[in-house]
């Protein structure tokens, strides 16, 4: 029995791509139909079919056409490419979680809830300890672990005796972490760093050391803005 070949139209659709694109891949020599009619019309079968999939599976890695190339021309180990391709999937999914965190801490800031809930447990990473006489300012920025993201992202504060720890959230286990739960908080909200250190003053009077801070951002880029922070306080028995 013949087999079913399709038309370049057909074939295209049944991709769901379009005609220049086979003929660029059939140009580049990446794809050759398995049979051109005397009418120059070009068909194409399974055997086709599999080499479009494993293209257009590869270009969705955002391989370049010479590197595809070099995949179905050579002896190139495919198993290398993948798992370095993996691992740069990894990075950019790690990238888009930590985006999608941001726009929620965002979105929670934006509302008028008078307790803080933390779905899961959120794990904290020091990035720099300061003396409570010693402002955060840029010169402290560049001293730490910089990120361009810095500045949007949630940034935590844990606050001792004498000093406070700058710190942001990790997925991992590490220099402290805030449980899951609703916490009742307070606002500090001030002009300056001794306005807030007064009134950080009074919280502690009636609180135990350590205390979590978490900066409030939801009106970062306003003219003018600002200290706010969060303070945790108890959290409350579900």
């Amino acid at each position: 029995m013949a087999e079913k070949l399709l038309t370049i139209s057909a074939f295209a659709k049944l991709f769901k791509t379009t005609q220049y694109t086979i003929r660029h891949y059939e140009d580049k020599g990446l794809l050759l139909p398995a049979k051109i009619a005397e009418n120059g019309y070009r068909q194409y079968g399974m055997a086709e079919a599999y080499q479009l999939s494993f293209i257009l599976f590869l270009r969705a890695l955002d391989l370049s056409v010479a590197e595809i190339k070099l995949i179905l021309t050579t002896d190139y180990p495919e198993q290398t490419m993948l798992l370095n391709k993996k691992q740069a999937l990894q990075q950019e999914i790690a990238r888009l979680q930590a985006l999608e965190r941001t726009v929620d801490e965002q979105l929670q800031q934006a509302t008028h809830e008078t307790t803080y809930r933390v779905n899961q447990t959120i794990h904290l990473r020091v990035l720099k300890r300061l003396p409570f006489a010693q402002d955060f300012d840029l010169s402290v920025v560049e001293a730490i672990d910089w990120q361009p993201d810095l500045m949007v992202r949630q940034l935590y504060y844990v606050i001792g005796e004498t000093d406070y720890a700058i710190c942001i959230a990790t997925p991992t286990p590490s220099d402290y972490h805030i449980a899951a739960g609703c916490y009742d908080f307070t606002t500090i909200e001030a002009a300056s760093g001794t306005e807030f250190d007064s009134a950080l003053s009074a919280i502690t009077t009636h609180q135990n050391l350590p205390l979590i801070g978490i900066e409030t951002r939801g009106t970062f880029l306003s003219p003018g803005k600002h200290l706010a922070v969060k303070i945790l306080g108890k959290r409350q028995v579900q």
